[in-house]
């Protein structure tokens, strides 16, 4: 909704219980907006405040008075919500259009006269079969229509209501909970629902959602109101709603529900790569797809492309081996779909500007083949049955089926006869990876395809900045983002944190170290186990700036790991984590048991021993560090790290011939890095050969920084070349008279 400063402070002062600071900046908001009609019921609030507090001024304790004190600042939350509602839809173009629509259409949108069209419109379905056929398609078509034109205006009057009592919220319950009410129109209301309170926090609205997913026998709505109320706490009203964390506690009793929770944060992970995984099928995939097909688009249309005579004789086995790496790059983006990514959204994305999704309920709309927008399609024998075919398969989400079904109507004229007879008939289909009607009806299943409808209008939506959007990756203030909801504190300390660490572990893996730290603060103090710390010690060797914002910047890395050792001292992954932590504070000498612990539990580790060399070498214990690297480049003579690391040993030893040739045979083979060739260099300037030094230090910053001018490149010489390597350079008898001799000649070699 349209922000407002002034009113955000009073929320947070109420949400801080300060209900007399709160009522005096909402009286002098009321004074600077008169219109929107404040003033009576704040004084309302104000005068039983006054006598609350007249009473207790005079030593009166009444065991009410925390109760009392509890009910008027929900008054005035309630008060404060509805203005903040009226204010949003005044100061907006968008929404004020809205609500002007609905008054226009002058329903009665009174819980008996809704419950009587949503129950008549099923009754006159069933009825359509007792129409003659000449009847039957038109009153059909008029029939879901109508029906139709009063949904969205019913979503759009949900959305944008203000605070119910518990009067119509029980009347709308028992509306969702309805056998005799559509399940289609039973789910389209609860995600107005949900779109409402995210916008503005409402506790007879929550409990619905609660309630429809504790007892609704219609999965899809059940799981629609499962995401809803997931993503509704996110406005973190607890403090002053009691009746909410009641709700939840009950939930979260039901090991079920967990599950369900913990598959559905996933999901919501899963939403969030969609546009990262859009690129890597951009990128990678469909390249080698395009790169094997066997056909050309012309204007002309699609043709199949000619064999080449030569192929076979030049290379008899391309053909056989294109169709293998074809199939492998198509298995990849299934075996991406099966895991959970979102494979289509990059493709759809660009399919959301038909005039069907300016009505918000279109994007949230189940897929029937009955909606006003398509049912002409649905019912011409042409293309009816080649819109069943592909939509059965359950490739898509909702949204994306109205998306392919508007699209093809476009086209499917301009499509040559001979392929309109295939598509009538079903024939020459290509086989999908179709997903089975019984997978279609679990419970992850409808989840994640209602999640993809979400993301994709809070994504594509173009007025999708007038809503509370939970994919905001950058959280509201204080709170973590809404996907991440189970770093919300109300789960801290129930049941659901035994799951935390399965998501830490999900989130590490795939690099969403911001999203980690929200959970990890969520942590009680009591379940810092040995996973937690784990968990801990890799978030925070990440170094991502958005940890260091978070409650675990009074960690460090190598504290989490150290406490990992201790409760699990053999866990050679604990170890490691330790020992690389140690590493990068420099710790050498530490790093170096470490490692040397790991080698006793697994000697013939070969990572274990390079980094145990590594160590070494840093200490200067070249001796010992050469023997294991001489067994290391035996038994791996191709492997780069121990090449590069046995060069540095042996430089810094004072083999520099040997050393020397290492460097030559790492150029030779390609694999150079960019420490490669400033320790080359340091092997030349040890050497004597300083001007061979001074060219290999000039490639390294060209190669760096090749944008720099003279003066910044001997900034960045000292920055990368000598500094990080000051004590090296002193151990080798380089001294600063050398130094500074040094950074003249890169100077004077960058000007030739």
């Amino acid at each position: 909704m349209e922000a407002n400063k002034e009113l955000d402070d009073i929320l947070r002062l109420l949400d801080s219980r300060r209900l007399s600071e709160a009522m005096e900046l909402l009286g002098t908001f009321g004074c600077k907006y008169p219109e929107l009609n404040l003033t009576g019921p704040l004084d309302d609030i104000r005068s039983d405040y006054e006598r609350m507090s007249g009473y207790w001024s005079m030593g009166y304790r009444d065991p009410q008075l925390d109760s009392i004190y509890d009910e008027l600042l929900r008054r005035v939350y309630r008060l404060t919500a509805d203005v903040y509602l009226r204010y949003a839809i005044a100061h907006s173009s968008y929404m004020s259009g809205i609500c002007r629509r609905i008054d226009v259409a002058g329903r009665d949108w009174s819980e008996g006269v809704l419950r009587g069209m949503l129950e008549t419109f099923v009754t006159d379905v069933a009825m359509l079969g007792l129409e003659p056929e000449h009847v039957r398609a038109a009153r059909k078509t008029g029939l879901y229509s109508d029906h139709q034109q009063m949904m969205n205006d019913l979503f759009d009057y949900i959305w944008t209501s203000p605070q119910w009592s518990d009067g119509m919220a029980d009347a709308f319950q028992q509306i969702l909970l309805s056998p005799t009410v559509d399940a289609n129109d039973q789910s389209l209301i609860v995600s107005a629902l949900m779109l409402g309170t995210m916008n503005m926090f409402d506790i007879n609205k929550f409990r619905i959602l609660v309630n429809v997913y504790r007892r609704s026998g219609d999965e899809n709505v059940r799981q629609r109101a499962l995401v809803g109320w997931t993503m509704s706490i996110g406005q973190g009203r607890d403090v002053l709603f009691a009746e909410q964390i009641q709700l939840v506690d009950g939930l979260l009793a039901d090991a079920q529900v967990c599950a369900e929770l913990t598959e559905l944060q996933i999901q919501l992970m899963y939403c969030i790569m969609a546009e990262s995984d859009n690129s890597r099928i951009q990128k990678e995939i469909m390249p080698e797809l395009l790169k094997h097909n066997n056909l050309n688009i012309t204007p002309g249309g699609i043709e199949e492309k000619a064999d080449d005579p030569m192929q076979d004789i030049l290379d008899p086995e391309a053909s056989e081996r294109n169709m293998e790496n074809m199939e492998e790059s198509f298995r990849k983006m299934m075996d991406m779909q099966k895991a959970g990514s979102d494979i289509y959204f990059g493709g759809f994305s660009q399919m959301k500007r038909f005039p069907f999704f300016d009505s918000i309920s279109n994007w949230f709309v189940p897929f029937y083949f009955d909606h006003p927008a398509i049912s002409s399609m649905y019912n011409d024998k042409g293309t009816g049955q080649f819109l069943q075919n592909i939509i059965k398969g359950g490739l898509f989400c909702d949204s994306d089926k109205y998306s392919f079904a508007i699209a093809f109507r476009q086209v499917v004229d301009r499509i040559p006869q001979n392929i309109r007879e295939m598509i009538a008939n079903g024939s020459g289909m290509m086989v999908m990876n179709e997903i089975s009607a019984e997978a279609q009806q679990t419970p992850a299943y409808i989840r994640r395809i209602y999640l993809q409808n979400l993301y994709r209008f809070f994504r594509l939506f173009p007025m999708r900045d007038r809503f509370c959007n939970p994919f905001d990756r950058n959280g509201g203030g204080d709170r973590p983002a809404g996907y991440v909801f189970f770093a919300n504190p109300m789960f801290r300390g129930t049941r659901l944190e035994s799951r935390f660490g399965e998501i830490g572990s999900f989130m590490v893996k795939r690099k969403m170290y911001a999203e980690a730290a929200g959970l990890l603060d969520n942590y009680s103090e009591e379940a810092h186990d040995y996973q937690y710390y784990m968990l801990a010690g890799a978030v925070l060797s990440s170094r991502d700036r958005a940890v260091v914002r978070s409650r675990m910047s009074g960690l460090t890395a190598e504290e989490c790991f150290r406490h990992a050792v201790e409760l699990h001292p053999d866990e050679p992954r604990a170890i490691l984590g330790h020992a690389r932590s140690l590493f990068s504070e420099g710790r050498y000498s530490e790093a170096c048991d470490e490692y040397a612990a790991l080698l006793r539990i697994q000697p013939d580790n070969m990572s274990f021993m390079l980094n145990y060399s590594v160590c070494l070498t840093n200490m200067e214990r070249y001796d010992e560090a050469l023997k294991m690297l001489y067994r290391l480049s035996y038994e791996y003579p191709d492997n780069s790290n121990v090449n590069r690391v046995k060069a540095r040993a042996l430089t810094g030893s004072g083999k520099y011939g040997q050393a020397r040739k290492i460097y030559e045979r790492i150029y030779e083979s390609g694999n150079v890095e960019n420490e490669d060739i400033i320790n080359n260099g340091y092997c030349e300037w040890f050497a004597g050969n300083n001007q061979a030094a001074a060219e290999l230090f000039v490639r390294y910053l060209k190669k760096c920084y090749p944008q720099s001018g003279l003066g910044s490149y001997r900034e960045y010489a000292e920055k990368d070349i000598i500094v990080p390597e000051q004590e090296f350079l002193k151990g080798h008898g380089v001294t600063q008279t050398d130094i500074q001799l040094m950074v003249d000649l890169i100077c004077a070699t960058i000007l030739r």
